[in-house]
């Protein structure tokens, strides 16, 4: 009876520390993106273009997360070419400003329109750039969906070929 109680005490002031400090922890509202580096293009497969790069992210948070799915429909300059997305996780350290290695894919709308707008992306010193979307986080045991809803005037990134 005695190793009952005490297994149940422990086990109740694991779950009240546990909590204490997921309600302790700032949220992700906090964290912002600051900018891309070093893109680098992997292929063109039918309609999706991969490429990598290296993304700024400034995280004041006490608590690290990983981002699992990212999906983003992305206008530049107006023009709509497709939907941007990532499947591999990519983990954002507590208390950080730097920057992270990811792979992207681009799901191009038409093949035709975006292939000349990335075209013409490549060409010019700045674009607008429109997303709206979301991105999945997972920090520890809790799950956010963010929603994304940017415009941002920025300077196109050299591609690597």
């Amino acid at each position: 009876m005695q190793k009952f109680n005490l297994k149940f005490i422990f086990r109740f002031v694991v779950l009240i520390a546990a909590l204490a400090v997921l309600l302790s922890c700032k949220g992700v509202n906090q964290i912002s993106f600051t900018g891309v580096e070093n893109v680098e293009l992997l292929g063109v497969e039918n309609n999706i273009v991969k490429f990598s790069g290296d993304i700024g992210i400034h995280n004041p948070s006490s608590a690290s997360f990983r981002i699992r799915e990212v999906n983003l429909k992305t206008s530049v300059d107006g023009n709509f070419i497709g939907t941007l997305m990532t499947d591999n996780p990519v983990r954002i350290k507590a208390k950080t400003d730097s920057s992270y290695h990811a792979d992207f894919s681009l799901e191009l709308a038409n093949l035709v329109t975006g292939a000349t707008t990335l075209y013409g992306l490549s060409r010019k010193k700045q674009v607008t750039v429109e997303m709206q979307g979301f991105v999945r986080a997972r920090s520890w045991l809790a799950f956010r969906k963010i929603d994304v809803a940017e415009k941002r005037l920025i300077d196109v990134p050299s591609f690597n070929w």
